[in-house]
């Protein structure tokens, strides 16, 4: 899909599939680096290791890209060029890295998340800028699943993205947490082939959801323009030091470094 078509895409239905990003020949080590990461995660106290089944004790863990657990295959994958065309025709030239995290589930693992808005999260439902925002017709930072392995764990329900709930959508809502195994009217099961990527306004209506007896590798990272930077809530990374350590950042690749020192630049003090 050109460059153009999938912005199109992305600004009316609120996400847009990207295939391929990462190329066929490179997945595997893709794949053998991104279980390093878990590991590495787990040994230096970066994610918490169950002692029942020596795997990760919750679905997901922030930070992947921490100097200590990064593995270049990785990096190198969540700004493989398509990703990047695609961040750089919706965020511009400036672009920054907001944050990541790792998703990482075994079959044993049952994780059934309810239905929500990340805008809700971050700001309040209903906040002053949360209200002011959903109406906006796109918002200048994208979160971007990209699938280390199959996943069909993603759901969205398209064009919910910069629009005030249906009345049905404002009951659920107004309930508290909504259900896993709700559905709500239009909504999509992503089927999303290893190496390809899903960028998605993270103010749309979505839920993961992986029932025991498969397994979920994915990465999810946020890129936005410099200008939203300030107001990410998934940057507290970039005040740490260590992050800034030239030896960390001349060994990451060129076009993943760029928007890690920018963000650190904005950050900075």
């Amino acid at each position: 899909m050109h460059t153009q078509q999938a912005i199109e895409q992305y600004n009316r239905d609120g996400y847009v599939v990207l295939e391929n990003v990462v190329a066929p020949d490179d997945l595997a080590a893709v794949q053998e680096s991104y279980e390093e990461t878990i590991e590495a995660a787990m040994d230096l106290g970066r994610a918490e290791r169950d002692p029942a089944s020596g795997f990760l004790s919750t679905h997901r863990f922030q930070d992947p890209h921490h100097p200590v657990i990064a593995r270049y295959s990785v990096m190198e994958a969540l700004a493989a060029p398509a990703i990047m065309d695609f961040v750089h025709a919706f965020c511009g030239d400036e672009a920054a890295m907001h944050g990541i995290a790792a998703f990482a589930m075994n079959p044993e693992y049952d994780y059934r998340g309810g239905w929500h808005r990340d805008s809700y999260f971050a700001w309040g439902k209903d906040s002053t800028y949360e209200r002011k925002i959903r109406k906006w017709k796109t918002y200048p930072a994208t979160q971007i699943l990209v699938a280390i392995e199959d996943d069909a764990s993603f759901w969205f329900v398209p064009g919910s993205h910069n629009r005030v709930n249906t009345e049905e959508e404002e009951a659920r809502f107004g309930e508290g947490p909504t259900a896993s195994d709700e559905m709500f009217t239009g909504a999509i099961q992503m089927q999303v082939r290893a190496g390809s990527a899903v960028p998605f306004d993270a103010r749309g209506i979505h839920r993961g959801c992986k029932p025991p007896g498969v397994r979920r590798r994915s990465l999810f990272i946020v890129y936005g323009t410099a200008e939203s930077t300030a107001d990410a809530v998934v940057s507290a990374w970039a005040r740490q030091p260590e992050y800034a350590d030239p030896g960390y950042l001349a060994a990451l690749p060129q076009p993943f470094r760029e928007p890690i020192e920018r963000t650190i630049e904005i950050l900075k003090g």
